[in-house]
């Protein structure tokens, strides 16, 4: 069974989604044992009857399973599945999740110190999608900011997106 609720079979971060980072009952718990992931094609194939961690451990990927799941979104984005499979194939599920720890404390902070209510999904994808370097410069950046700190990070954050070509809304096209 699987050991790491913060990587999806399919590469989704899930430690980086709104739903995940939620303290509604409705919270998602990942991609785990304990999920709800039954219903996920990739998830049964891939953990329930391969036994597998993640598909990157499977000869066949990519298989028909993920004929369109790259082209769009769910609650979190997907446009890091196929590059997050390559580099566990790379590196390994440990070395993988030590970079998605990072991830997931510094959308923690962002959410704790920075989130007047309404920027969860936004800092959920920039930390999913943006470079580590850029989350890490705008948290600096905005220790030395007086006035409205949440309102100035949110400009920051899209500004830095933006100069990576990096769009922070979710893919509607499925």
């Amino acid at each position: 069974m699987k050991k790491h609720d913060l990587i999806g079979s399919c590469g989704i971060s899930c430690g980086l989604c709104p739903r995940f980072q939620s303290k509604a009952e409705s919270r998602c718990l990942g991609c785990g044992p304990d999920a709800h992931c039954s219903y996920c094609p990739i998830f049964r194939c891939s953990v329930m009857k391969r036994n597998h961690e993640t598909c990157a451990e499977c000869s066949e990927f990519p298989c028909k399973r993920f004929d369109r799941w790259f082209d769009g979104d769910s609650f979190v984005s997907h446009q890091k599945c196929l590059p997050n499979i390559q580099t566990i194939k790379k590196t390994g599920v440990k070395e993988f999740l030590k970079e998605q720890e990072e991830r997931k404390k510094l959308l923690e902070i962002m959410l704790e110190m920075y989130n007047p209510g309404r920027c969860t999904s936004l800092y959920c994808l920039a930390s999913a999608l943006m470079s580590l370097g850029s989350l890490k410069k705008a948290l600096k950046d905005i220790e030395n900011v007086k006035e409205d700190k949440a309102k100035t990070f949110k400009r920051s954050i899209r500004e830095r997106a933006e100069k990576e070509k990096i769009t922070l809304e979710l893919r509607r096209t499925r």
